[in-house]
């Protein structure tokens, strides 16, 4: 019997890239987090991979090998928090999450893994000029591994979300480029409407935990597969005058845009249900949706991620204050995530690279 290759999951969120690579084939046998809820989210939806919650730069590859009784790992994955490279972050050089790969580097020199693969924002390619990029391209090399890095765009992939990530992959052996990363599927975009349109369309302070109506697309059908309860579908309950605000957003703009917009309040942008949405944050007032004055349901955004419905989000919905140092939102676990389908796509890839090993 083909025996699964192996995989460990750091820097792991809430399991974007595990489901994904579970979804490809993979034994994802560990995943470190550093904060609870999403510990919790991957460790209630991913059955079967031990979860550890830690700061990465205390735990030991020699532990982490104890613990998941396995000497070898054929992957190791990292979804590097994205906050010092985001051009939304301002890429700041001082910190200290941009040091976070060399932390990669010690369980790659421990397990001697045939892939490594590194996800991030592009913003990664240009920080300091180019040589954040090329200290990580020279640590893997000087690690015995060939490098090969592409900017790969979620809705190519049957995402409904125009999200443009670096996938940075690293292997033992020199692998032609193309034969690495997954090409274009060349179908059209899924929209906004055609993704979540079968969700019943909340009111403000509303919520619903049954599907009302029945699945109108192909992207709908398979995202509902295995579940027949609807969770993490509740909507804010937004004041009138907030309501109001929203209301002036035009369609597929932001809120400056309209000449009656408050411009003392945040900014935000009204999706257009024709259309992919825009890369989602981690912030649910940075979107409005397309039809109603209010920002998303969790559950809508984990729609536009790829996550399947019977992904279940824990922790608090929202949070705020000095609380965001130890909690960790549902709206932030999902847009922190690598969708799903995206990653699935690449881990597929990956697989058909590796020889078979029997049991």
């Amino acid at each position: 019997m083909e025996q699964k290759p192996v995989a460990i999951d750091l820097f792991a969120g809430c399991g974007g890239m595990g489901l994904g690579m579970k979804n490809a084939g993979f034994d994802v046998a560990y995943a470190n987090e550093l904060l609870e809820d999403p510990s919790t989210t991957y460790r209630e939806n991913l059955s079967g991979t031990v979860v550890e919650t830690a700061d990465i730069r205390k735990i030991k590859p020699e532990h982490v090998s104890r613990m998941i009784k396995k000497s070898r790992v054929d992957v190791i994955a990292a979804g590097l928090p994205c906050q010092g490279f985001s051009m939304l972050g301002l890429r700041d050089d001082n910190d200290e999450r941009n040091g976070y790969f060399k932390q990669v580097w010690r369980f790659v020199e421990f397990f001697q893994p045939k892939f490594v693969v590194i996800e991030n924002v592009v913003g990664i390619l240009s920080m300091k000029n180019g040589k954040v990029i090329r200290s990580i391209r020279n640590g893997f090399e000087r690690r015995g591994y060939n490098v090969n890095i592409r900017k790969l765009v979620a809705s190519d992939f049957g995402v409904p979300q125009r999200r443009a990530r670096v996938f940075i992959i690293c292997s033992k052996k020199k692998v032609a480029e193309e034969k690495l990363f997954p090409t274009s599927k060349r179908h059209k975009e899924v929209s906004i409407s055609n993704a979540i349109s079968d969700l019943a369309f909340l009111g403000v302070g509303s919520s619903s935990g049954t599907y009302e109506r029945k699945p109108r697309t192909k992207f709908q059908r398979a995202i509902r597969r295995k579940s027949r309860v609807l969770h993490n579908h509740e909507s804010a309950n937004h004041s009138k005058r907030i309501q109001r605000r929203f209301s002036l957003v035009p369609t597929g703009e932001h809120g400056r845009k309209s000449a009656n917009y408050d411009s003392s309040k945040r900014d935000c942008f009204k999706m257009d249900g024709r259309k992919p949405c825009r890369t989602i944050s981690t912030l649910p007032e940075d979107l409005v949706h397309y039809s109603r004055d209010r920002i998303p349901t969790v559950r809508e955004l984990a729609r536009l991620q790829s996550f399947p419905d019977w992904f279940v989000f824990h922790g608090p919905r929202t949070t705020g204050g000095p609380r965001r140092r130890h909690e960790c939102p549902q709206y932030t676990q999902v847009g922190n995530a690598v969708p799903p389908m995206l990653a699935e796509a690449v881990f597929r890839k990956i697989r058909k690279q590796m020889k078979p090993r029997q049991r």
